[in-house]
């Protein structure tokens, strides 16, 4: 929409609030928003009443630019509190509305809005919950991006430690991974990887709610390490390489003693003539201490850019909490 004018936008653009025009209002508003003739306080004004137009609208996204525009470019808004209920608002109604389902959707937008809201109100009580429903989106039934799914639990867990959220993500963060893992048959990693979370998740919460469901997961886990091991000590065998077949059942063995794969490997040990016991201490006929989860390159790089966006997304922010 052209500006016009730039001396009586802000006039023109009120006039139009008032009289409903709300198409009128998303127009003008963006247009001073982008504007340079503009004074940044009106421009501030104007993207807030844009987006409040396009909320009226139902055009969530445009409404989500505007809010991120103020929260990026005019922190010291004093439509800031505002905008935190209406990014919370918008987020869940673009992860989980019926509007926003099927092959054209919109709800990756959903998780862009839940993570603004988690970095740029931090202190809030909603930043926890934000991130906690963006889990929930991933390990949904018609998404199940398991891996997205563990991450975003995972950071309730690590960023928010009092959250009432806390406890329970951190063991679907493992549960998550499991799922990521499919079985003993593919990445072994991911299945360290979920041991890790679901190990941690025992120690720091002894007595929590979800107690039971994660020592489940975690002799799930274990049993289908221990079949890992099977596996690859099976394609040894089948190609007639003993000393490959004998360190995979000793890490079965010894790392998984009482699942039912690790008695297999036990088992198959003492048919062959040898104790499961004297090769754990032989560090050339097993491999148990390289046995352990490595972060992935791309999952390190990601979680430094993810700490660096938020801490720079702290300091525009910073003066929120002292607003009145």
């Amino acid at each position: 929409m052209p500006l016009g004018d730039p001396t009586t936008a802000m006039a023109r653009l009120h006039e139009a609030q008032e009289q409903g025009e709300t198409k009128q209002v998303a127009g003008l508003g963006e247009t001073i928003r982008k504007s340079t003739e503009l004074t940044f306080e009106d421009r501030a004004e104007a993207a807030f009443l844009a987006a409040e137009a396009e909320v009226q609208r139902e055009e969530l996204g445009a409404a989500f630019d505007d809010y991120r525009w103020i929260l990026e470019n005019a922190p010291w808004s004093e439509h800031v509190d505002v905008i935190e209920d209406r990014l919370f608002t918008i987020g869940k109604t673009m992860l989980f509305g019926e509007e926003y389902a099927g092959w054209f959707d919109d709800r990756g937008r959903g998780v862009e809005v839940m993570e603004t809201l988690a970095a740029h109100y931090r202190a809030s009580d909603k930043a926890d919950d934000a991130l906690r429903l963006v889990g929930d989106y991933f390990a949904s039934d018609d998404v199940r991006a398991w891996g997205e799914a563990s991450l975003s639990y995972l950071r309730v867990a690590d960023e928010f430690p009092d959250s009432e959220w806390a406890e329970r993500c951190l063991w679907l963060a493992g549960h998550c991974r499991l799922n990521e893992a499919l079985g003993p048959r593919y990445d072994r990693n991911e299945l360290l990887r979920a041991e890790q979370l679901l190990k941690r998740s025992l120690k720091d919460h002894p007595h929590g709610v979800a107690l039971i469901e994660t020592k489940a997961d975690l002799s799930t886990c274990r049993e289908e390490l221990a079949q890992a091991e099977l596996v690859v000590a099976d394609f040894y065998a089948g190609r007639n390489v003993l000393p490959g077949e004998i360190v995979r059942l000793t890490n079965a063995a010894a790392l998984y003693p009482e699942t039912e794969g690790g008695k297999q490997a036990a088992q198959r040990l003492l048919a062959m003539g040898l104790d499961p016991a004297v090769l754990a201490q032989d560090p050339t006929r097993n491999s148990i201490d390289t046995v352990h989860f490595v972060l992935p390159r791309w999952e390190r790089e990601a979680d430094e850019k993810r700490k660096s966006d938020t801490k720079a997304a702290g300091g525009k922010s910073a003066g929120m909490d002292t607003l009145p």
